[in-house]
């Protein structure tokens, strides 16, 4: 696992290679701290803790953006939950970045985050009247950004025919419900963080949601043009600075090979050791 991992992240351009670099200072030092005797508790729920306690209840708003940047790490099998849900963020967002050019993936990674945990911190809080679930139940760590990748992939070719866990074949459109479906059964719980994110996606594409929340591709070609030094003094700190293009391609090319691949991929996800409701 570790090879692979240096063989995505050698791969990945600075926006994704940014977002791997947070993840594991989020994840890595309240653990050191905490095991060196320092109280990180309160720290950590205060900046990660995306509940419905916590953002409506204590109304700390922070976890809505930054809760993808952090995965306890508590017991003995967190650390290699924290290390696949990286590893599996790492083999589909560095396309996304690609599509979208940096400076628009970062505002996606932003707009997803917090989309993705305003529906999640909803969705509780309306089930949590029924009883139905806790509004302790927590979303952190980049999960609910590897499903949203996955369902926009699968977007991209919605007809196209793919395996669930080598058990059911569903048209591309419906695998990121049969996934939630089907971790629901494995876990024996329902996984709302999946079903949320990938709610949120299909909102995103039905709904255009890119052209109200990102500027155009010629927007940020025309910010990046006036600051044409930034992007290669970030670059410094490692992987390279997709520019935005002002004419960029059709969404359909170049990806249909990569989505029919795509599905495979995730299941790695369909075994027991995945926590998501922890």
């Amino acid at each position: 696992m570790g090879l692979a991992l240096a063989s995505h992240f050698a791969e990945c351009p600075f926006g994704t290679r940014l977002l791997a670099a947070l993840y594991g200072l989020g994840c890595g030092v309240p653990a050191i701290l905490a095991s060196a005797g320092v109280p990180t508790g309160r720290t950590t729920t205060n900046l990660f803790l995306c509940c419905t306690a916590n953002i409506l209840g204590r109304q700390k708003l922070a976890p809505l953006l930054l809760s993808a940047l952090h995965r306890p790490l508590q017991r003995g099998g967190d650390l290699f939950m924290a290390v696949t849900e990286l590893q599996m963020a790492l083999s589909f967002l560095p396309q996304v970045e690609r599509e979208l050019g940096t400076l628009r993936y970062l505002l996606w990674l932003l707009a997803n985050t917090t989309g993705i945990n305003g529906l999640f911190v909803l969705a509780v809080k309306l089930l949590g009247r029924s009883g139905l679930c806790s509004e302790l139940r927590s979303n952190q760590g980049l999960w609910s950004l590897a499903v949203a990748c996955m369902t926009r992939r699968a977007l991209e070719n919605p007809e196209l025919p793919c395996t669930v866990m080598g058990l059911v074949e569903v048209p591309q459109k419906w695998y990121p419900v049969a996934i939630a479906l089907m971790l629901s059964v494995l876990e024996g719980s329902i996984q709302w963080e999946t079903f949320c994110a990938a709610l949120f996606a299909y909102l995103w594409r039905l709904l255009h949601l890119d052209r109200r929340l990102l500027p155009s591709p010629s927007q940020a070609a025309a910010l990046e043009d006036r600051a044409p030094k930034v992007p290669g003094l970030l670059s410094l700190l490692g992987g390279h600075w997709v520019r935005s293009t002002r004419h960029p391609p059709n969404r359909g090319q170049g990806v249909r090979t990569e989505n029919a691949e795509a599905p495979r991929g995730f299941q790695i996800f369909g075994g027991r050791g995945h926590r998501l409701g922890d």
